[in-house]
């Protein structure tokens, strides 16, 4: 019987990246509103539970690292029409290699060099595996943004996600008695994450002048949604990143002056957010009651576990998605005990038994230190400056641009979330990860029309 879903699996896999992949390419070729559609769609299909469109072989359901399987994304298909679209239409701005992605696969690559200090090999195939295929997503999602007006499909798909998030959300607390809901997401905080990660790039347009007064109400009430959804994560991060980042985009937005949009939206975001906290004051209150010192923080001695595993693997670390092992009895007894020593001095009794599965550590960075050591932490972090510098240069150079305030938007929301990577390592989830590969998508399109700009510009002078 297994023999016969691995087979089925398989199948399926096949009829959708050799089959429904293409055909979407022969489909959206030439179609701008097939293909704008595809596309909101894509970011809209984000929001629904993992399972809907991913599938996994190999899968090890019992294991508690990051990657459980040979994952295969759905999504990816659609990007892969969005590229073939592009090269059948034999368009000059289509890149095989878009700017940037060379740091994503350079990442890769160097984090694969762990394999050798790795208990387990396949394990680090895993990751290797699921975040190469999202090179489909960041080539798919650059050639499917060809102007302003796809752009805005995307966002619009984001949007109408938005909104179905804050209604399952207030289901889930409100009908069903949830304390900290996570729609349909593994956990509160990836959900929280992701709301933020959408929303401020539509608020950013939604204070724009020159957005339609249609998609100025969308864009509002999505931002919105995602703040109701934040705050019913009681996640305190999440809700102060909120915060920090609809504060920074609405400052920056007054650099392109006051207008009467511009100040009737602050005013009614502000007055927004003062009446949702009030609604949840007590479950904040709550959570701010919680003993977050070091002897009472799991994620403090997970951390020295990281620590640990860096000290004694420098340069490639334990091995890519091999944390779950090595910091758990009986292969990783050596790491285990700085956990246990902890728990001990807790006063909680130690039993062997009771560590053979032990929790990752919730620092993206550690955990991608103690990975992967030096090396594949120095190249994650380049793709991170890459990123974020493009974001920086498209803002200042299309700043006069309703594209410069969304790109403000975009750039605000990856530096927060690469800043709240320090406490959380959701962008190694499915949703999050893919999320966040068409963001970068999205900023490196608009470097590449920087820079087209820049060439026009020197031909023109010349």
């Amino acid at each position: 019987m297994e023999v016969v879903k691995v087979l089925a699996k398989i199948v399926v896999i096949a009829v959708v990246y050799l089959g429904v992949g293409p055909a979407l390419g022969f489909l959206l070729r030439g179609r701008d509103l097939a293909r704008r559609v595809a596309l909101g769609f894509m970011a809209f299909e984000l929001v629904r539970p993992p399972s809907d469109f991913t599938l996994m072989l190999y899968s090890i359901e019992w294991y508690r690292g990051h990657t459980k399987g040979f994952e295969f994304n759905f999504l990816e298909a659609i990007a892969i029409g969005f590229a073939l679209a592009a090269i059948l239409e034999k368009r000059k701005d289509f890149k095989w290699l878009p700017p940037g992605l060379w740091v994503w696969f350079l990442w890769v690559g160097v984090s694969l060099l762990s394999i050798v200090t790795a208990l387990e090999p396949v394990y680090v195939l895993m990751p290797a595996f699921k975040f190469a295929k999202m090179g489909f997503i960041f080539v798919g999602v650059f050639a499917a943004l060809r102007d302003d007006k796809d752009v805005l499909a995307m966002m619009r798909g984001w949007s109408v996600a938005l909104l179905v998030q804050v209604v399952n959300c207030l289901w889930g607390r409100y009908v069903l008695g949830g304390f900290r809901v996570m729609g349909w997401f593994e956990h509160q905080n990836p959900m929280a994450m992701w709301s933020y990660m959408v929303a401020l790039p539509l608020l950013a347009l939604a204070i724009s002048k020159e957005t339609k007064p249609r998609d100025v109400v969308l864009f509002f009430a999505a931002f919105g949604a995602a703040g109701l959804v934040v705050v019913l994560s009681v996640s305190r991060a999440s809700l102060a990143a909120f915060g920090v980042g609809s504060a920074l985009v609405m400052m920056g937005s007054f650099l392109h002056g006051l207008t009467p949009r511009r100040i009737g939206l602050g005013a009614a975001g502000a007055l927004g957010g003062i009446f949702v906290i009030a609604m949840a004051a007590d479950t904040f209150m709550e959570r701010m009651g919680e003993d977050d010192s070091p002897e009472n923080d799991l994620r403090f001695a997970l951390n020295n576990q990281s620590a640990a595993m860096l000290a004694d693997h420098p340069l490639v670390g334990i091995g890519w998605n091999n944390f779950g092992l090595a910091n758990s009895r009986p292969r990783g007894t050596k790491y285990s005990a700085i956990l246990e020593r902890w728990e001990e001095n807790r006063g909680r009794t130690i039993y062997p038994e009771m560590f053979q599965a032990n929790p990752l550590t919730e620092s993206l960075y550690w955990l991608l230190l103690a990975e992967n050591g030096y090396l594949g932490f120095g190249t994650f972090m380049l793709f991170v400056l890459v990123t974020t510098w493009f974001g920086v240069r498209a803002t200042v150079c299309f700043w006069r641009r309703p594209l410069g305030l969304m790109m403000l938007g975009v750039t605000v929301a990856l530096v927060i979330t690469y800043t709240h990577g320090k406490v959380e390592r959701v962008l190694t989830q499915t949703k999050n990860l893919t999320t966040w590969v068409m963001v970068c998508a999205l900023v490196s399109r608009a470097e590449w029309w920087r820079r087209d700009a820049a060439r026009v510009k020197r031909l023109k002078g010349g």
